[in-house]
């Protein structure tokens, strides 16, 4: 007996039962979607996370005030004389909300000196104008979330040398107006929100805020065997009243948190197969059952139990082959109709937000501790496409930007995975039918 009769045995019985087959690779391809969609999202939200931490360098230092005085040129005098420290970038950044065309988009007003844009970013790219400069005059720079608004489709709102009117949060709520040099390249996930934010020079930011000091200090190591030691020596000096956190601490609390989530995930998403599992066992039973007298004249042709048993284990391996490349399609499908939702759910376009919604939600960090103007505070927040320093995602401030990742390597071990849980699956029935006694099982009519 070859490999295409055994093949063939095996898929005539599906092709009969053409609605039950069906209903059973639906089964399978459930839990392979499950898994596909899932694991994806996670890879794509942990490689945005990598990239942006990435563009940072591993002798990066992040420095957040606690408390509501901020940091001052006097703090970064004090660091930048420190041993082994290679550049010190201060970082001013609060809440408003951009009027433009009858849009409200709600960002984060940023303050930096374009020279040091390059030690957050890694490279500085503009989709159109040029960088600001660094005066007191407020130009600025704009995020490409707030020059193409998800609102509008993608259509540009805001042009070169448009005026731009910003309504900053807080008590006095006031508006100003700045002329737009320059629009950025989408980052996604980067040490500050730039996707939503308008990013003018220092002092143009601690006017248009009315502050005199900042909330977070970028540091870079001179080399990365420093950084601990470095790191150490800040958390000396300033004890509680700064928050002190490397990149390489950043990335390893990161993977945690994603490869514990990306385990509860695929635990979830195996129950579905779990229960795709027993409905294949209840179904190849019935088949066995509806076989019986079918199996009786194979044996008495000469077909051995290896020989039963075989064909219906590569009935199984039809169903879980089948189930499992149709739920790599539909489960790619659903990760990209997932995070195409997110990103649009938690754009920071919403013309029905005011200034007090921003406000209050700037206030409270939006989950982790996120930027206030006025106090000082600041946290660090990691996210696919969320800020540092700023606020959450889940906030107005900043939107979900990433894509979902797909390794050849996941793949193929969905598609593993959907095979053995059906061959285990069909174990049982399988062998059932091979220990069948040919003159009982010729009874059966």
């Amino acid at each position: 007996m070859n490999i295409k009769d055994i093949f063939w045995l095996s898929y005539k019985d599906l092709r009969e039962k053409k609605v039950r087959t069906a209903l059973t690779i639906v089964m399978v391809m459930i839990g392979v979607a499950s898994i596909i969609a899932l694991s994806s999202q996670t890879q794509g939200i942990s490689q945005s996370i990598q990239s942006s931490l990435d563009a940072l360098g591993p002798t990066s230092i992040i420095i957040t005030s606690v408390g509501s005085t901020g940091f001052t040129v006097a703090d970064t005098s004090r660091i930048a004389s420190l041993p082994n420290v290679s550049s010190v970038t201060p970082i001013l950044t609060g809440p408003v909300t951009v009027l433009s065309n009858g849009q409200n988009t709600t960002g984060t007003l940023i303050g930096v000196s374009s020279e040091d844009l390059t030690n957050i970013l890694g490279t500085v790219n503009l989709y159109q104008g040029t960088l600001y400069q660094d005066t007191i005059n407020p130009a600025a720079d704009i995020g490409y979330s707030i020059a193409f608004p998800s609102s509008l489709a993608g259509r540009q709102n805001v042009v070169i040398g448009q005026p731009l009117t910003v309504k900053l949060s807080g008590k006095d709520g006031a508006t100003i107006t700045v002329p737009v040099d320059g629009i950025f390249q989408q980052y996604g996930a980067s040490l500050i929100s730039v996707d939503s934010g308008v990013v003018v020079s220092m002092p143009a930011a601690e006017v248009l805020l009315h502050r005199s000091s900042f909330n977070m200090i970028l540091v870079k190591a001179t080399n990365t065997s420093s950084v601990n030691a470095l790191s150490s020596l800040i958390t000396t000096v300033y004890g509680t009243g700064a928050r002190v956190i490397t990149t390489q601490q950043l990335i390893q609390t990161t993977n945690s948190i994603i490869g514990s989530i990306t385990l509860l995930l695929l635990v979830i998403a195996g129950i579905s197969l779990v229960v795709a599992a027993i409905g294949i066992m209840n179904i190849m039973l019935i088949a066995v059952y509806e076989r019986t007298h079918e199996i009786g004249i194979l044996k008495a042709l000469g077909f051995k139990n290896r020989h039963i048993l075989t064909i219906f284990l590569f009935q199984a391996v039809i169903i879980g082959f089948v189930g499992g490349i149709v739920g790599i399609f539909i489960g790619a499908g659903s990760s990209y109709g997932l995070t195409f939702i997110l990103s649009h759910a938690t754009s920071p376009t919403n013309s029905s937000l005011s200034s007090s919604h921003t406000a209050a939600v700037s206030a409270t960090g939006g989950g982790f501790t996120g930027s206030r103007a006025g106090s000082g505070g600041s946290g660090v927040f990691v996210s696919g496409g969320g800020s540092f320093g700023s606020t959450s995602s889940s906030s107005p401030g900043s939107s979900i930007s990433y894509s979902p990742v797909f390794t050849p390597a996941t793949l193929f071990e969905a598609i593993l995975v959907a095979i053995i849980v059906s061959v285990l699956a069909g174990m049982y029935p399988a062998q059932r039918a091979a220990k069948m006694e040919p003159i009982q099982a010729l009874r059966q009519l």
